[in-house]
């Protein structure tokens, strides 16, 4: 069955880049700026979409820069993502809006909260990994160097041990595990990558997805996988250098959705969140890394206001 791409929006930033997106769920629906994951991509799975639409949610998922098209932008901190944001929602012509962001989209959902914090409704971050502090103990700005990596799965590991060493010897780690995952999902198997670990109940999401793949299915894998490598490094080094943006001035409504065995977030990553970000929610999922559909559904439930 053939695809046909959501209509993609393009904005010009001033200074240069364009910065793609796309738009779903209702017209005047509640809106709601969406941050992918890393890697990540602006085009939906039909089931996600289907839930913004019945959530009453006007999502805007963009492509960060460095994926899908979106002007690469180098040496970019995950605080950056508030000013390209802002962008956005001003062409929309959002005067507030909600963010959610899942997994590496989840610390720049929580930058917006803080700098934009006069425009955000509420602030979703869903298996979201801490800021990193190598250089001290644990403490206000981050988790240390073992802290961070305590629980971690070895793939992970090896990931942002590269990410640390610098874009020379990341980027053909990235292009090996995308070209592995993009030959699982071909083959209508897990995008499971030797080393991770992952926990049953993130296999058995995957394999779900797997089960009777929508059209399309490829296309987003691709550009996920194989079609944003600039992107996927920019956002792991950014992960691991200062985030541009202090926890402690969140001052929205804010949520922190985890799994309870996340291989790839560990647990101490959602216990500084939950210790660090003023007034946020507990909000405990199913199994690890991997959100259902239901799941998705209570979260842009929250994200709406629709949920306590």
């Amino acid at each position: 069955m053939s695809w046909t791409p959501p209509p993609t929006g393009e904005l010009s930033t001033p200074d240069g880049r364009v910065l793609r997106y796309c738009l779903y769920g209702p017209d005047g629906g509640t809106p709601v700026v969406s941050h992918a994951g890393t890697p990540g991509t602006r085009f939906w799975r039909p089931e996600m979409v289907d839930i913004a639409q019945r959530c009453g949610l006007r999502v805007l998922a963009y492509d960060r820069p460095g994926y899908g098209g979106s002007t690469r932008q180098p040496g970019r901190t995950v605080a950056d993502a508030a000013d390209d944001v802002a962008l956005l929602v001003d062409a929309q012509g959002w005067d507030r809006f909600a963010t959610v962001g899942g997994s590496g989209g989840g610390p720049h959902a929580l930058a917006c909260g803080v700098r934009l914090a006069g425009r955000v409704t509420r602030c979703a971050a869903v298996v979201c990994p801490a800021p990193y502090a190598p250089d001290g103990p644990d403490g206000p700005s981050g988790l240390g160097q073992k802290s961070w990596f305590a629980g971690m799965s070895p793939g992970n590991i090896a990931e942002f041990n590269a990410a640390l060493r610098g874009e020379a010897d990341y980027r053909p780690l990235v292009e090996q595990l995308g070209r592995e995952a993009m030959a699982n999902i071909e083959k209508k198997e897990p995008e499971i990558l030797s080393g991770y670990d992952l926990p049953e109940a993130d296999i058995e999401e995957m394999r779900r997805r797997l089960e009777a793949p929508p059209a399309g299915w490829l296309e987003r894998a691709q550009a996920m996988w194989l079609d944003g490598f600039d992107g996927w490094i920019d956002d792991a080094i950014a992960l691991v250098r200062p985030w541009g943006v202090d926890m402690a001035d969140l001052r929205v409504p804010v949520a922190l959705w985890y799994g309870p065995d996340d291989v790839l977030v560990p647990r101490g990553h959602t216990e500084w969140l939950l210790a660090h970000l003023p007034g946020v929610e507990r909000r405990e999922l199913p199994g690890g890394h991997m959100l259902s559909d239901e799941s998705a559904a209570e979260m842009f439930g929250w994200v709406g206001g629709q949920g306590s």
